[in-house]
């Protein structure tokens, strides 16, 4: 009983030492409050296949990349779910399910694909490949009555997969390890994350400043 006791002291604790962290990480040094943003988990309507969730990766990535900027609070993925259809036009029900934040952004994979890069006398099996990547991002402001679509774009990029000898095994190299990190799919979302993170981070402070 006594070492249940001292278990539960031990959550209570760390679950505070996070809350006044996250109270901490919404201003500045100079006490000013940060622009707060929900990053709603991202749609996944692609068939590609991995052994783990490209909505958590990219989701998990961009979050991590705009707080890292110190410029903006960002909420934690578990706070941010929705039902309704973030892309359509009506926005009413944003202001209800993100209610404690500024702004809020949507993220939809729409592509993922490896295509084959056709050469003079080469198969497809032995061709080099482009990773084709597109997502569909949505911010909108919640600040005013009615909420504002501040930015709505695709962001599109492609990777040059090189052919080798011994190909990426992605059920082995998966999302998490340093071998992932390495691998052209690994660079190829880092850099996917990182654009996604600044147009976001751009547009926010943007809009914030006006």
């Amino acid at each position: 009983m006594r070492y249940l006791s001292a278990i539960l002291l031990g959550f209570a604790a760390i679950s505070c030492s996070r809350n006044n962290n996250d109270e901490m990480s919404r201003f500045h040094e100079d006490g000013r409050a940060k622009p707060s943003v929900a990053i709603a988990s991202m749609l996944d309507t692609t068939s590609f296949d991995t052994s783990w969730s490209l909505s958590d990766e990219i989701t998990s990535g961009v979050m991590n990349w705009v707080a890292e900027t110190g410029a903006i609070f960002v909420h934690s993925q578990e706070q941010s779910p929705f039902s309704e259809n973030p892309f359509g036009t009506n926005l009413s029900w944003m202001k209800r399910e993100f209610h404690s934040e500024e702004f809020v952004a949507f993220l939809e994979l729409v592509e993922h694909e490896f295509a084959p890069v056709k050469t003079k006398g080469t198969t497809a099996q032995e061709a080099s490949a482009n990773l084709n990547m597109a997502v569909r991002l949505r911010v909108v402001d919640l600040r005013p009555a009615t909420p504002k679509v501040v930015l709505q774009e695709m962001i599109r990029e492609t990777y040059f997969v090189p052919k080798t000898l011994i190909p990426n095994d992605y059920s082995v190299e998966v999302w998490g390890t340093e071998k992932f990190a390495k691998s052209p799919m690994g660079i190829a979302h880092a850099s996917l994350i990182q654009e996604i993170a600044n147009r976001i981070s751009d547009y926010i402070l943007l809009a914030k400043s006006r």
